[in-house]
Formats: structure tokens, C-alpha cells, sequence
């Protein structure tokens, strides 16, 4: 059953899996996914929240910097607030509407921009056991450097990143260096002990958005068919 749930500005699209003890949220750019929730709660064995309605460039964006492509707005670096309403409103009501358990494993799943946001919250908080991150926008001025400069924390969950193979052949020389940004964060994760999957697969930024969708689950909640 799917279910309908408005926080501040959010919309949030809730289907229900098998199981009370896992639920991920999807920070989407788009209301499309409304039809494959439902089958694939019940497929992967996880309750899915699609959460949609965010400011896309600002809210994700970690600390301000100039707008990319040259001459776009610049990002305003408004994710420790979005963090925040993401603690301290949309995890709580949208659990306890949901009924979920107190106990339950929570994952954050992240496409470009919300990709990016992804992995900067996981390396500031516990919010969220495992995160997926999907063409995460690597190139962001000064993410590899603030990675780099910081302790990696333990994590005992699983990040799971993938991205197109055409994407550093971007015509954006910022977007360009992607690739080589991601590999570089990967192994920065890795190195930390943190058990990281990652796939290139066919294609640019946008391409086969719900395929893609279909790899991370499969990836982290593979285990559900058996545990």
C-alpha cells in the first residue's frame, strides 16, 4: 500500500516492505517512482521512502560554492539544515506513521547532487546505517580535499556508489573529473576498512535511472532473501 506523508515542503512516498526492521530513503529529483516502490518493497524486503520537494542545488550542497556549469547560480551549502530537518522531522514522523520498529536499519540512497549529500551526512552522523550513491557529484568544489583532510569514521554498514561510464566525458570541465573523484573517495573508504561496492555501468548522467535504482537494492538488501 502506498502512502502519502507531507513534512515542511517534502512530499514523501511510502511503501511498505515485508519487514519492520529496514527502511531507506530515497532523496529523488522527481515524483517518478510512485510505481516501482510498491513492488519493490516487497521485492528487496524494505520499506522505501521517496522523498521529493527539496531546493535540489542547495539543500545538497555541503558548504557554498560557485555555481556549476560557469554563470549558474551559486550553491548556497544548505545541507547541515537539511540534515537537521531530516533528524529531527522527517525520520521521526515518517517512522512512526510508518509504524517501523525503534531498532530499525536505516539507509540513505542518493542520485548526482542528493548523491553527494549522502556520503557527506555519513561521514557526520550515524543518522543512517548504510548510504548508496548514484553518479554522486564527486567534482564539488573542495568535497575530495574535505575527505581527505578528515579521519574517515567506522562505519559497520555498507556504501554502495556507482556511475555511468560516459560521464567524465562531460563537455563541463568541472563534471569532467568526476571519475577520477569517485575512484578516489572509494579507495579513501576502503582503505578505512568500510565495505564499499562500486559498478560503472553503461551510460551518462541520466541514463536508465531506474535499472540504476534497481542495482543499489540489490546490492544492499541481497541478503534479505536469505536472513
Amino acid at each position: 500500500m502506498i502512502q502519502t506523508i507531507d513534512i515542511d515542503k517534502l512530499h514523501c512516498v511510502c511503501s511498505s516492505g515485508s519487514r519492520k526492521d529496514r527502511i531507506a530513503y530515497i532523496l529523488y529529483p522527481m515524483d517518478m517512482l510512485t510505481d516501482w516502490i510498491g513492488p519493490a518493497a516487497e521485492k528487496y524486503g524494505v520499506t522505501i521512502v521517496v522523498v521529493t520537494g527539496m531546493d535540489w542545488q542547495n539543500v545538497f550542497s555541503p558548504w557554498a560554492a560557485p555555481g556549476v556549469p560557469e554563470g549558474d547560480p551559486d550553491f548556497k551549502g544548505e545541507s547541515p539544515e537539511f540534515l537537521k530537518l531530516l533528524q529531527d522531522s522527517v525520520v521521526p514522523q515518517v517512522e512512526k506513521a510508518l509504524g517501523m520498529s525503534a531498532d530499525e536499519e536505516r539507509t540513505l540512497v542518493g542520485v548526482s547532487m542528493s548523491g553527494l549529500f549522502a556520503l557527506w551526512q555519513w561521514m557526520e552522523c550515524d543518522t543512517f546505517h548504510s548510504i548508496a550513491s548514484l553518479s554522486g557529484s564527486f567534482w564539488y568544489d573542495g568535497f575530495v580535499d574535505w575527505m581527505k583532510s578528515r579521519a574517515i569514521p567506522k562505519k559497520s554498514g555498507k556504501g554502495y556508489f556507482l556511475l555511468g561510464d560516459q560521464e567524465s566525458k562531460s563537455k563541463v570541465k568541472a563534471f569532467s573529473s568526476v571519475g577520477a573523484d569517485t575512484r578516489e573517495i572509494i579507495k579513501l573508504l576502503s582503505d578505512a576498512g568500510i565495505d564499499i561496492e562500486f559498478e560503472s555501468v553503461p551510460g551518462n548522467h541520466y541514463s536508465d535511472p531506474i535499472p540504476r535504482l534497481d542495482k543499489a537494492f540489490t546490492a544492499l538488501y541481497s541478503r534479505a532473501f536469505t536472513d
